[in-house]
């Protein structure tokens, strides 16, 4: 028996045979219950008359209705809510499908999508051999919130010199259970491979995964594009996937209703075992109280912690309105974590929202390849927040570089006040530094407009986020601690679907280097359709819009590999679409 409740089998057995059990619409009542759809994992319509058990596959507990709709309301059972559950769903013709069990507290969806009986259990089995290399993607999401709501593209590019096989494993975020898994071959060097959620029949709609990505041939990195809604209300975040993760994982900007922002984050388990990851909130200013919250995580899976929230399960209790934290996250198996920056509640007019990667090394010096004050006409603008994660207290800087035909001189600012370990800094170009007085002209304590690389520095280990935002956007990236001499770009872009469609252009920041070699591969077929050799001074940055590479194809994905020329890069992509908040960047991959 596999309810795990006060219930016994006979119990539950006797209940439900005594009740009618329809399927009519949702209940009115805030009350534990289980609702959602099933469909055909083939062609995704939806799936009448399935047999919807709680516990083994005695008797039927409800059926779906003609839009594959079922509801399992548990107050009929006079179950409280916080019980661990789980359903079969039977139909002829189908394979069974099984959830695995799963927490009931209110209301929750759990949607499923049914193979057909003479197709095999896609996670039945998984290969056995050692992976060339390993990615995991904490937040993968299909139709979440509804038709329009988060779904998550992601790319996946090959970095090695030989072709390799990718499997691709799905893991449900209310239980960490498998649903399916997915094998890619033949994804050549240099090449890139997506999927689209969306479009995928055998993975249920309004649902939350964490996927692996295991690498047979060749080492990967991949990319994730976050999108909801549409025209005005249209949102774009990006984040990048993780090899290695580690025990410690740094967060330096989250927030709890500042000014409107939340940053629910999202931990993923990249260990062998089951591991308790553990957060700590640290106030910017230090007048709110340390707070700790801990998550339970199994090998490969997510879980979330959102700061707004003060239900212990869900949530940070003990936060307080208005204010800013840097936080640290550890665990005794390797994490990555990323965090969802968010300003989009129903009255915000123009919703925006951003993505980063929690930092897992720092560095005496960090290297940002973008960073602006009111450009590109909209007012765009740049703030930074640098994180101490050393021992000591330090007092960081930042060095700004003009990007080449960008207005704007080399200028240099300080923290106004040592940053304790573990604390952070916020630098906003807007203000005056160390204080909230707006300034204008470029100073000594006030940065001119124009777009920049920026270093960040200190005498001790430290690591920096930046908010790129306008009053229409926001995008986000982390800056990087250890520039390489290649950097890789899973997902570049010419007016991917249209003359309003995806555009990328591409930040190249040349830390040692004295220029660089751009290869762009095309996405159809993996050709290598052009080659271009850049000079750029060292220390300077250059931007490189497709639209203005000649040889390059309107509406056509790309996979690009950069070589600096005698000396490190480091490279953000910038994916701008017409609509909304459709902006986003991604940090570009160094070679290993």
């Amino acid at each position: 028996m596999k309810i795990r409740t006060a219930l016994s089998t006979v119990l539950v057995a006797l209940v439900v045979a005594a009740l009618t059990l329809g399927t009519a619409g949702p209940a009115a009542a805030d009350h534990s219950r289980i609702s959602g759809y099933v469909t055909d994992a083939n062609t995704g319509q939806p799936l009448g008359d399935v047999c919807v058990t709680l516990g083994p596959p005695i008797t039927c507990f409800t059926r779906t209705d003609g839009s594959g709709f079922f509801i399992a309301d548990l107050a009929l059972l006079a179950a409280p809510d916080g019980g661990s559950w789980d359903m079969y769903f039977l139909k002829s013709g189908y394979r069974t499908a099984y959830s695995q069990p799963f927490t009931v507290s209110g209301p929750v969806t759990f949607n499923q999508a049914l193979q057909l009986e003479s197709q095999p259990d896609t996670c039945a089995t998984t290969r056995t051999d050692a992976a060339t290399s390993t990615v995991y993607l904490p937040n993968i999401t299909k139709t979440l919130g509804g038709a329009t709501g988060w779904q998550t593209p992601f790319i996946v590019q090959n970095t090695g010199t030989a072709g390799t096989t990718l499997e691709v494993s799905f893991y449900r975020f209310l239980n960490g259970a498998c649903v399916t898994r997915r094998s890619v071959a033949g994804l050549a060097p240099g090449t890139s491979f997506a999927d689209v959620p969306n479009n995928d029949t055998d993975l249920p709609g309004d649902t939350q995964f964490a996927v692996v990505v295991r690498s047979f041939g060749a080492r990967i990195v991949a990319v994730v594009n976050q999108h909801q809604g549409v025209g005005d209300r249209a949102e774009a975040l990006a984040y990048t996937g993780t090899a290695s993760g580690a025990t410690t994982v740094y967060l330096p900007n989250i927030v709890r209703r500042f000014f409107g922002y939340v940053t629910p984050f999202i931990i993923q388990n990249l260990g062998g075992g089951t591991t308790t990851a553990t957060a700590r909130f640290v106030s910017f200013d230090g007048s709110a109280p340390t707070v700790t919250v801990t998550r339970t995580i199994a090998s490969g899976r997510s879980k979330f912690v959102d700061p707004n929230s003060d239900d212990p399960t869900l949530g940070a209790s003990g936060l307080v309105d208005g204010k800013q934290y840097a936080v640290t996250v550890t665990a005794s198996q390797p994490l990555t974590v990323v965090v969802n920056t968010h300003l989009d509640a129903a009255w915000v007019a123009q919703p925006v929202a951003y993505s980063t990667n929690g930092l897992t090394t720092g560095a005496a010096s960090v290297y940002g390849a973008y960073a602006a004050k009111n450009a590109s006409g909209i007012g765009r603008v740049s703030t930074i927040v640098v994180q101490n994660l050393g021992t000591s207290a330090i007092t960081p800087s930042l060095s700004f570089t003009p990007l080449q035909g960008s207005s704007g001189s080399p200028q240099t600012f300080s923290a106004t006040a040592p940053v304790a370990p573990g604390g952070s800094w916020a630098f906003d170009p807007r203000f005056t530094v160390g204080t909230t007085t707006p300034c204008n002209s470029a100073s000594a304590t006030c940065l001119g407009d124009g777009e920049y690389t920026f270093v960040a520095s200190a005498a001790g280990n430290i690591a920096a986020v930046v908010n790129v935002i306008s009053p229409a956007t926001a995008m986000g990236y982390a800056a990087t601690p250890a520039p390489t001499v290649r950097s890789y770009l899973p997902n570049v872009t010419r007016t991917l679907g249209g003359p309003g469609g995806w555009t990328t252009p591409i930040l190249l920041q040349a830390v040692s280097a004295s220029g660089a070699t751009v290869s762009w591969y095309r996405f159809s077929d993996g050709a290598l359709v052009h080659t271009q050799t850049l000079a750029i001074p060292a220390g300077s940055g250059v931007r490189i819009d497709p639209r203005e590479v000649g040889p390059l194809a309107d509406n056509t994905q790309y996979a690009v590999v950069i070589d600096g020329t005698g000396g490190t890069v480091a490279a953000v992509v910038v994916e701008l679409a017409s609509g909304g908040d459709n902006a986003m960047i991604y940090e570009g991959f160094g070679s290993p």
